[in-house]
């Protein structure tokens, strides 16, 4: 019950519904709370201020909620201690000392407790050795076979969302580098190839932050070094890559990925910078057929196939980074080449193959209070873009079902926020109530997100449009055919109508002074899912003929 009165503390409704609004999240069964497991070496710092550390990035997750979700976060230390749990951890301490992905309390796995995992890893060493040997050292902590085949256990059968980076060389290796999919989508040794800390090798991202630093300045342009410039407000400036892109109507859309949007700055284009980051890899690079087999049990593939069919499910680059040649500017690292591009952020969508997602970045520096600070405390649009990654990532690695239940509620909500509360009628036409329910969910979780709900998690899976059509959607759209927002107008304008009753009978209730609301089922999937096809099933039928009309079309212009 506490949580569902904190799920509706910043919610804009009326007090005489809260009561009715809080009991419906507990009949329903929803799980509003989002639990995630932050593990980390020694050498990272987890309290706030601490400049190598991620304390801040910690303390704006836990204050922050998005639509129903809550955010909770524990500490996981990996050290030399034996296992430990602490029952009541300092705000910022580890929950968890001598942690392993296999530790157990209570008789239950740690890591079922949580829907994501965090790893932020920095052993072996900054040693810099040519030599990947350090890696497996024991005072390095690598991760065993056991930890392994749990921690896989975990991301394929709980689906649970995984994020792990390090840095230059091999930080981070002796944790992440053998972990399903994340082990593969960065690089982490010196077999990899991984960047050097200094040569002209090295990922240089540090930006001028004034003039006096620019190639022409009187004199020359003064040395850019990491510190202080990694911890100045100058930002990098980053590409984002192109998730989702309509020509409607006389002019192309593009949207970035879910986790580089912003719902209300847009993409977020923006990191903090460093002096040498590691890599991420490159699709092409990754080994679709690769298999792990950490128990001795059989070969299981890294990347399984698509649930019900289709291209297997491989991770995506969804940021680039770039660099400032030495000459002409000045770095005191030394010359660097000057490159357009290197692959920065890397996510796997394994819903669409039945595992958890995966996300990682070229570098926990994007992430360290040494290189947000004064970004932070400037508090302008960079730091607005930057933070919303770090919630975009808590709220996208989520398992499946979560992210749905916030659609489905936050849609009952709308009826009791504006402008749902003035807009909203059984009359209206489907489309119009689909857009008012449209500028609400932008409002909380922005447009990126809205389109990966309705399309990859709600009209794809559940195969509302026939698999055919669905295969020629990007095909459709290229060619000016109908625009996916009015599909997704109708899609939201269905689940409106399909809360309409449930709607009306809390308002009722509460006019009445009732404290109870009688409900058709308890099972929210149940509720929506058959309401939703009932009504959606008559207009889908209307746009399956618009659609054929148009593959006639598109092929006999092919031939």
């Amino acid at each position: 019950m506490t949580e569902s009165k904190e799920l509706l503390s910043h919610l804009h409704v009326a007090d005489i519904y809260r009561g009715l609004l809080t009991d419906l999240v507990v009949e329903w069964k929803f799980r509003t709370w989002v639990d995630i497991l932050v593990v980390v070496d020694t050498e990272i710092a987890t309290v706030p201020g601490v400049e190598f550390g991620i304390g801040s990035v910690i303390q704006l997750i836990r204050s922050t909620s998005v639509g129903c979700m809550i955010f909770r976060v524990d500490i996981a230390l990996r050290n030399e201690e034996p296992p430990t749990v602490a029952a009541s951890p300092g705000e910022f301490e580890p929950r968890y000392r001598g942690f392993r992905f296999d530790m157990q309390a209570g008789g239950q796995p740690v890591i079922d407790k949580y829907e994501q995992i965090w790893c932020f890893g920095f052993k072996p060493s900054n040693s810099g050795s040519a030599s990947d040997a350090e890696i497996d050292l024991p005072s390095s902590f690598p991760a065993s076979n056991a930890e392994l085949a749990k921690l896989a256990q975990w991301m394929n059968d709980r689906k649970g969302g995984l994020f792990g980076t390090g840095d230059h060389h091999f930080l981070g290796a002796s944790m992440c580098r053998n972990i399903p999919r994340l082990g593969s989508m960065r690089r982490w040794t010196n077999a990899d190839r991984v960047p050097p800390i200094g040569t002209p090798d090295r990922i240089d991202t540090l930006r001028p932050p004034s003039p006096a630093f620019e190639p022409g300045a009187p004199g020359g342009p003064l040395d850019l070094s990491n510190s202080p410039h990694q911890g100045d407000g100058t930002p990098q400036p980053i590409q984002w890559v192109t998730w989702q892109r309509t020509p409607w109507p006389i002019a192309w859309k593009k949207r970035p990925h879910p986790v580089l949007c912003h719902p209300k700055l847009g993409p977020i284009n923006v990191m903090p910078d460093h002096a040498h980051e590691g890599l991420c890899i490159e699709t092409v690079d990754i080994d679709p057929a690769a298999t792990f087999d950490f128990d001795g049990s059989g070969a299981k593939p890294e990347y399984p196939n698509a649930v019900g069919g289709g291209t297997k499910p491989m991770p995506a680059i969804i940021a680039y980074g770039s660099t400032l040649g030495d000459p002409p500017y000045n770095f005191l690292k030394g010359p660097q080449p000057a490159r357009s591009s290197f692959p920065m952020i890397s996510v796997y969508d394994g819903h669409l193959a039945g595992v958890g997602r995966v996300a990682t970045d070229s570098t926990w520096h994007h992430w360290m209070d040494v290189n947000i600070a004064d970004l932070k405390a400037a508090d302008g649009n960079d730091w607005k873009k930057i933070s919303r990654y770090y919630i975009n990532l808590a709220v996208w690695l989520n398992p499946p079902g979560l992210k749905t239940h916030c659609l489905w509620y936050t849609t009952l909500i709308s009826h009791f926020d504006y402008p749902g509360f003035e807009e909203y009628w059984p009359e209206r036409p489907v489309i119009e109530l689909g857009d008012v329910l449209r500028r609400h969910l932008y409002k909380i979780y922005g447009p990126c997100w809205v389109t990966e709900r309705i399309w990859w998690e709600l009209i794809w899976v559940r195969k509302l449009f026939p698999w055919e059509i669905l295969r020629e959607r990007d095909r459709l759209f290229d060619f000016g055919g109908i625009d996916p927002e009015l599909i997704e107008n109708l899609f939201l304008g269905n689940l409106v109508k399909a809360t309409f009753d449930t709607a009306d009978a809390i308002k009722k209730a509460a006019n009445s002074g009732s404290k109870k609301v009688e409900l058709k089922t308890t099972i929210p999937d149940e509720y929506f899912e058959r309401e939703l096809e009932s009504s959606i099933k008559d207009v889908l039928e209307r746009f399956e003929a618009h659609y054929s009309q148009t593959l006639d079309l598109l092929r006999s212009a092919r031939k």
